[in-house]
């Protein structure tokens, strides 16, 4: 329920929302003074009023726009979005598939036919949607990416939530939240190579640290490859001893370096270093 509520958080919002939905609608107000049928405009706050849960508001500006454009796209969405928050989820399903058969190539449809299947109880229908919707969205909403890999998950298939969330980063670039889940991933795959290359793509993209250091020992322990291992924990230590005097005369860093000796000591033995 928890995934569920979430991803439907996340559809109902859009990527680039106006900071105060009150302001814009302010404006978009004035501007329907002036041209008062305008479809863009009224899509716009119809958009506004389902944003703020205010859906008697947004319903007769729908049922407006539907009379005046049936076919237009953006308002079907609109339609769709407004069932799904009545909970209304077959109609909204079957409303959701007809616009992605009628307009395949639109991302914003293969999203709200996602929530919409879910809402209905057909998660694979809602992971095909979510998937074609990664395929095209010129960039994705990460967390959409991180629900779908939990549903992957959810149904055992790990390598299929590795897919959904490389499917994101494709577009979006290095995300530590996207990387760090896909690494978990990998690791309970035994894909260790592949876990260590996103450990170098984080590093690249944010510089070593102490923590992506612990993670590459993590990944080698693991694989049982403990030499390299004690490398790793090695650079956090370097890592360690670059910080300021200050905070190494604290009692956290003085454990922290003791605990690291200590592990990296326990993969040199295991790798019959002396």
């Amino acid at each position: 329920m928890k995934h569920v509520l979430l991803f439907a958080a996340l559809l109902s919002t859009p990527l680039a929302a106006h900071p105060d939905p009150r302001h814009t609608l302010d404006e978009i107000e004035e501007h329907l003074l002036e041209t008062p049928n305008d479809p863009e405009l009224l899509i716009r706050k119809a958009d506004l009023f389902l944003q703020t849960k205010k859906h008697d508001e947004a319903a007769e500006i729908i049922a407006k726009l539907l009379e005046a454009q049936p076919k237009n796209p953006e308002v079907r969405l609109l339609d769709i979005r407004l069932l799904l928050d009545q909970e209304q989820g077959e109609e909204a399903a079957s409303k959701a598939s007809v616009l992605t058969e009628a307009h395949p190539r639109h991302a914003e449809a293969w999203r709200v036919r996602a929530r919409a299947e879910e809402a209905r109880g057909q998660r694979e229908e809602a992971i095909m949607a979510l998937s074609k919707h990664m395929d095209l969205a010129a960039k994705p909403n990460p967390g959409d990416a991180l629900m779908g890999a939990g549903w992957m998950e959810e149904k055992g298939d790990a390598a299929g939530a590795v897919k959904i969330l490389d499917q994101c980063l494709s577009k979006v670039g290095c995300l530590s939240g996207l990387q760090q889940r896909a690494i978990g991933l990998e690791i309970g795959l035994e894909r260790y190579d592949s876990a260590l290359r996103r450990i170098d793509a984080l590093e690249a993209r944010f510089r070593p640290s102490v923590e992506l250091s612990l993670k590459r020992a993590e990944i080698l322990e693991k694989a049982k490859r403990f030499g390299e291992a004690a490398n790793a924990c090695d650079s956090a230590l370097a890592l360690l001893e670059a910080q300021p005097s200050a905070k190494k005369r604290g009692v956290v860093y003085q454990h922290h370096f003791q605990v690291l000796s200590t592990r990296k000591a326990e993969n040199q033995k295991k790798a019959g270093v002396r």
